[in-house]
């Protein structure tokens, strides 16, 4: 389902991440809230909760970025993120008790400790974004980060373990809602068996 509001949404996205098609700066941060829409899109559906305004609160979830310049500006992105999807929301004349709920989910994705506790709409918009955060290109920038390239085995075997054991901890992170969780889980379950084969190739070969 892509509706007006939405059109209108990815258009704001493009012009404020794409500004410049020889500056990359956002290409990345544009990319990864399509599939956090999309993630969300699917748990709207199964959940039976308003598909395109979870949809579009998962578009805006980052769209502070292009406001942030210090390290705390980034680590509380969600606020800025809401004032800037409020602000857009008013200019589309959305409904006032969906900005609401909307900008509320954008808020609290990056704070620790929430003003209210969320309801299950509101905590999706930080659950699609974790979920999109472990699955298949994340690992690999995860991994690209680490500069798993320059490791020696020894190093990879054990890189390899701290990684699975973080893995099993996050198996109990608190979801809002059953799919969100069984997308969760099939992520985790995906990243373990990824190094759980890793750490068998340097054992076969640590000799």
């Amino acid at each position: 389902m892509v509706t007006e509001n939405i059109k209108h949404t990815i258009s704001f996205l493009k012009d404020k991440f794409l500004i410049d098609s020889e500056d990359k700066k956002f290409q990345y941060r544009y990319e990864h809230t399509q599939r956090v829409a999309a993630i969300g899109q699917q748990i709207a559906v199964k959940e039976g909760m308003n598909e395109e305004a979870l949809v579009i609160g998962c578009l805006l979830h980052d769209i502070g970025y292009i406001e942030c310049s210090t390290e705390e500006d980034y680590d509380l992105h969600g606020r800025i993120s809401a004032r800037i999807a409020r602000e857009f929301l008013e200019s589309i004349q959305y409904d006032e008790d969906w900005i609401q709920t909307i900008c509320y989910g954008i808020y609290i994705h990056t704070e620790e400790k929430p003003q209210k506790d969320p309801t299950p709409f509101e905590s999706s918009i930080a659950d699609a974004d974790n979920i999109d955060r472990f699955d298949a290109y994340r690992l690999y920038e995860n991994l690209k980060y680490s500069a798993i390239e320059k490791m020696q085995q020894e190093e990879i075997a054990t890189l390899s373990l701290k990684r699975i054991a973080r893995l099993d901890e996050l198996r109990d992170y608190y979801f809002g809602t059953e799919t969100g969780r069984e997308m969760w889980m099939d992520k985790l379950a995906f990243q373990k068996a990824y190094y759980e084969r890793l750490l068998s190739q340097m054992e076969l070969t640590l000799f």
